[in-house]
């Protein structure tokens, strides 16, 4: 029986499982009678209030019976009110059809003649039927015939296209993403008119059934990319889907690691940028979120502004950044490990200063440190769930009140004090929240190694981590791409931002079909080739 049953459990984990949000015997044919599909359809969806069954009769010779159902609230009613029961109720005997009376003829000449509508889609089945109701389509049911006419009259209340709150710039678009889909694939296709820019459909979610989009530029995507999307969403077999970061973390390849491997964003500029370098962009509905599909470390750090300003300034904030990612991470850590165990290496003047700030403290600098960085944390989260006006005042005022009363109480010194709060600002200073996250969680381990071993369990942390993030790849691309392996070409946009004219291949470790993105040389490198110096040129006048 073992055997049997661990044979069976192999062969269902070799299978692709399917979403099925719609029981299997209700997957059936529509049947001439309209009484028969409406029974139906009120026996899976009648129980709720909000669903509505308007029949009517069709003006035609025969008077066909007709159902119109759809989900109040979800459907524009004046769209189905002036383009499908006005011109069938009121004018369908004008259309010079008025031989039709069967439910057959009757639908093609409803298609052809009638409607007014632009989204038109034909059902068959009882499954197709319900599950355009649930998704905030119309249904229109005819006597007589098998099938039923799915009507695109989707509407309901969302925020207008905004500045996004997450990642704010002070050169760039304002515009960003907003909970509708379709209309942020529109945001998309606005910065992106190339006629290889492809637009995948599907539907997650057992029983939420949510909408999401793939985007991927054909002539650049690498082909196994984006057949390795379908095949992780296709694994997707889950009850719902509320957010982009339920499929971040289904299709991530690493779920343990604190780094994050899939890219996630609310500028469509981001996402337009993310294309064109020969990646795949991932949109869900109700989430103004997208996630964009292989990711390395060094797209975390740069932000859309980066490329929008000079190239010279713009590296000296990349430098910035990424030291300010090496304080958010060793810093307490290095003060621990060097105060307990290595004062040799601190000026003698400092050591001074040290000691006589310590004084009293009961604590050894490792609990201190810990003390103050649960502290911080603390105020942090407490900053973030509070009301808006009120969660930056508590910050401040919070860490400015109880560091003072810590310091003058000896339960901790000042200058630790100043290392969690230049820690912490150091971790703010990086442009991507969840890397913030990881730096957050990784410190305390490390501050735990410093404490335990000093400067050696510091550098045994940090190969430790080097080692994770060495190992990590992100669909097939190596996490610390393009560093390690490397790649001269791409390395110009990482820590330092090469001019944009000198960026002349897109990154080699996404494999993008069509390596080259800049068709001739820019006259800059004409002048370099040609050892011109820089002159005004001469009027031709």
């Amino acid at each position: 029986m073992r055997r049997r049953r661990g044979r069976r459990e192999e062969e269902t984990a070799h299978k692709v499982p399917t979403p099925q949000p719609v029981k299997e015997e209700e997957d059936v044919p529509l049947s001439p009678d309209i009484r028969k599909n409406i029974a139906r359809l009120k026996a899976t969806l009648g129980g709720s209030d909000d669903i509505v069954f308007r029949e009517f009769k069709i003006n035609n010779a025969s008077e066909l019976e007709a159902a119109l159902i759809f989900i109040d609230g979800l459907t524009n009613k004046d769209h189905l009110q002036r383009d499908l029961l006005a011109p069938l109720m009121l004018f369908a005997n004008q259309t010079g059809q008025a031989e039709w009376a069967s439910g057959r003829r009757g639908f093609e000449a409803l298609k052809s003649r009638l409607l007014t509508m632009t989204e038109i889609k034909d059902a068959s089945t009882l499954r197709e039927c319900i599950e355009a109701v649930l998704a905030a389509d119309a249904v229109l049911l005819i006597e007589g015939s098998e099938r039923a006419i799915l009507l695109g009259v989707k509407t309901w209340e969302h925020r207008p296209v905004m500045e996004p709150t997450s990642e704010r710039i002070v050169r760039g678009p304002r515009d960003g993403f907003n909970e509708l889909f379709k209309s942020n694939i529109a945001l998309v296709r606005r910065r992106i008119k190339s006629p290889y820019l492809r637009v995948k459909y599907a539907r997650v979610g057992r029983r939420t059934q949510t909408d999401i989009a793939i985007m991927f530029e054909e002539a650049l995507a690498d082909p196994a990319l984006v057949t390795e999307v379908y095949r992780r969403m296709q694994f997707m077999d889950v009850d719902g889907i509320l957010d982009s970061g339920y499929i971040e973390q289904y299709i991530e390849d690493s779920p343990y690691s604190p780094f994050p491997q899939v890219q996630h964003t609310e500028r469509p500029d981001r996402v337009a940028a993310a294309l064109l370098e020969g990646r795949v962009a991932i949109l869900v509905d109700g989430t103004p979120f997208a996630i964009m599909v292989p990711a390395t470390l060094s797209n975390f750090l740069p932000t859309p502004e980066d490329h929008y300003e000079r190239w010279l300034l713009m590296t000296g904030v990349r430098v910035i950044r990424t030291v300010s990612l090496f304080v958010g991470i060793l810093l307490p850590a290095l003060y621990v490990a060097i105060t307990t165990f290595h004062h040799e290496m601190i000026p003698r003047q400092l050591v001074l200063t040290i000691t006589a700030a310590r004084v009293g403290v009961p604590f050894p600098a490792m609990v201190e440190a810990l003390v103050m960085e649960v502290t911080f944390e603390l105020l942090r989260e407490g900053g973030i769930r509070v009301p808006g006006p009120i969660g930056p005042t508590i910050g401040i005022v919070g860490g400015i009140i109880i560091g003072q009363a810590a310091v003058v109480a000896g339960l901790v010194s000042p200058i630790m004090v100043v290392v969690v709060a230049v820690t912490a600002i150091g971790s703010f200073a990086v442009p991507s929240f969840n890397v913030g996250l990881a730096l957050r969680l990784l410190r305390f381990p490390l501050i735990l190694f410093a404490g335990a071993f000093g400067l050696y369990g510091v550098m045994a942390g940090v190969i430790i981590i080097l080692m994770h993030v060495v190992s990590l790849k992100s669909f097939g691309v190596p996490y610390l791409a393009p560093i390690a392996p490397s790649n001269s070409q791409a390395l110009k946009d990482t820590i330092v931002r090469a001019p944009l004219w000198s960026l002349t291949h897109r990154p080699k470790p996404f494999h993008p079909r069509e390596e080259r993105r800049i068709g001739r040389p820019h006259f800059m490198q004409h002048k370099q080739d040609r050892g011109e110096q820089d002159e005004p040129s001469e009027d031709p006048n």
